[in-house]
This record gives C-alpha cells, sequence and structure tokens, in this order.
C-alpha cells in the first residue's frame, strides 16, 4: 500500500489508527513550528514537507480548502526561505527583521480575512457540485475550513516578513482548527494543532522580545 494512503496504518494505538502519512506529518509540522517560534531558517526546509504531506491527507479527508491552502504554502516556503536568509551585503545584517504592521495594514487584513471567507466557503460548499469528478463528497465545514485557510494564508505572508501579528492569527487558528479535525476522526493532527497552540504563544512572547531587543539595539547604534 502506499506511503501516501491514510489506509497504509504504521500502528494502532487506543483504537486509533495512525497511518505513516499523519505520523511523519505530524512531526515534520511541530519541528517546523518550533524552529520558526525560534526564528531559525530550516523552519522553512521542513515546512515544505510538511506541506506536501498534509495535502494528501486534506485531499482524502475532504478538507478541500485546507488541501488547496498546501500549494500556497509551499510557494511561500521558498520566498520565506530566500527572504530569510537575505543579507545586506554591506553590514550582512539580515534585511528581514521582526516587526509590526502599520494600523491601517491591521484594519486592512481583519477585512481581507472577513470577505475572503465569506466568498470561498462558499464556492467551497458547492464544489462538489461543480466538480465531482475530483471532489466526490460534499466539503466537511465550508465555512470554517476556510476561515482557518484564509487567516493561515495571511499568517503564512506575514510570517514571511516577519511581522508580529503572524503568531497573534496563528494563535486564533490553532484554537479553531483541533475542533474541525477531531470532528472529522484526524485525531493526531488535532492534538498537534493543540501542541501548535502552546508554540504559536510562546513564539508570540518569543518575538515580542526580539522585537524590543531589535529596538534597544538599533537605540544604542542611533546614539
Amino acid at each position: 500500500m502506499s506511503f501516501f494512503s491514510i489506509e497504509n496504518i504504521a500502528f494502532e494505538a487506543m483504537g486509533y489508527k495512525m497511518s505513516w502519512l499523519e505520523l511523519v506529518a505530524t512531526i515534520t509540522g511541530l519541528l517546523a513550528v518550533w524552529l520558526s517560534a525560534k526564528e531559525h531558517i530550516a523552519t522553512w526546509g521542513i515546512g515544505l514537507v510538511n506541506v506536501v504531506l498534509s495535502a494528501f491527507i486534506f485531499y482524502q479527508s475532504s478538507l478541500y480548502s485546507d488541501m488547496f491552502l498546501q500549494a500556497y504554502f509551499f510557494a511561500t516556503g521558498i520566498y520565506g526561505w530566500w527572504l530569510w536568509g537575505k543579507r545586506d551585503q554591506i553590514s550582512s545584517d539580515l534585511v528581514v527583521k521582526v516587526s509590526f504592521l502599520r494600523r491601517n495594514q491591521q484594519i486592512l487584513t481583519v477585512l481581507f480575512i472577513i470577505i475572503s471567507t465569506a466568498l470561498v466557503g462558499s464556492a467551497m460548499s458547492h464544489i462538489h457540485e461543480w466538480l465531482p469528478k475530483y471532489f466526490p463528497s460534499p466539503a466537511a465545514f465550508p465555512y470554517w475550513d476556510t476561515l482557518i485557510m484564509m487567516m493561515s494564508v495571511v499568517a503564512n505572508l506575514l510570517l514571511t516578513v516577519k511581522k508580529v501579528e503572524s503568531w497573534l492569527l496563528w494563535v486564533a487558528v490553532d484554537v479553531i482548527a483541533p475542533i474541525l479535525y477531531f470532528q472529522k476522526g484526524v485525531i493526531l493532527i488535532a492534538f498537534e494543532y493543540v501542541i501548535f497552540l502552546i508554540i504559536a504563544t510562546f513564539a508570540l512572547v518569543n518575538w515580542l522580545k526580539i522585537h524590543q531587543k531589535q529596538k534597544i539595539t538599533e537605540g544604542v547604534v542611533a546614539h
């Protein structure tokens, strides 16, 4: 049986059958998020492995919005990997540093998430009717799943440019996602998101400290 099938079981514990696909996706996902919380560039390489594996899981679980999301994560993963490693040619300092969005950018971000969730969620609720050959089952929780998708889209983009708000969005995602995944029976990934919530909270605090240190350093240099 193919490694990429959720029916290819690695082990069974407490009545839950763990596929090899879900097991490896969980491990790489946890490692990638932990590394991003520490502002470590290796997060992007490991993250690319995770999104490929996750796409197979979500397709087989009829979570189509999450499946499409992985293609976006793959593209931003390559971009983030390049951007986090970019340095100023004169000072050799990293070009991208931890910072906040401006107030108008924060408002536009929230509006984008609300409007896009309504539009894409509506499309996802009908995708099995429009493309039955490729999506034989109705989308599970189309609007909630799409909300996770749109917040994740924005959060990952903000992560590539090291905006603190990315972690606020990841915390919100990590509160909603476990509930949906428990409902769909993807138990380990649901637990994984509970751990993600803990890591995202740590990351938010850590990035706030990093930002404060940057301000102090910049103030010393300015003098």
